[in-house]
């Protein structure tokens, strides 16, 4: 059974679980976050497509991160934006019990 990213919302709030990074890839810092079903990993996207239609193929820091600070570990619930966006896209996965 799937969580539902209101289910995850409201687990992070009440259980104050924090994310855990756990290593940058292909342009995503990814964290695990441990709930009562299990572990989960998901991505934030660091880099977007620039729409600069000039130079092709060019990619810029993402908009969506704003001056938002990232640090190793960080309450689950600060990161509730990216973790519904994962949910969303089907990148919220569980790697553990």
């Amino acid at each position: 059974m799937s969580l539902t990213a209101n289910e995850v919302k409201k687990e992070l709030y009440k259980s104050k679980a924090m994310a855990k990074f756990s290593y940058y890839v292909g342009g995503s810092l990814y964290y695990t976050v441990e709930l009562e079903s299990g572990t989960y990993k998901f991505p934030m996207s660091t880099v977007e497509e620039s729409e600069d239609h000039d130079s092709e193929g060019s990619v810029r820091l993402s908009s969506d991160l704003g001056t938002t600070e990232f640090f190793s570990e960080m309450k689950g619930s600060d990161l509730n934006r990216w973790i519904q966006m994962a949910i969303k896209s089907g990148e919220f996965i569980k790697v553990s019990e």
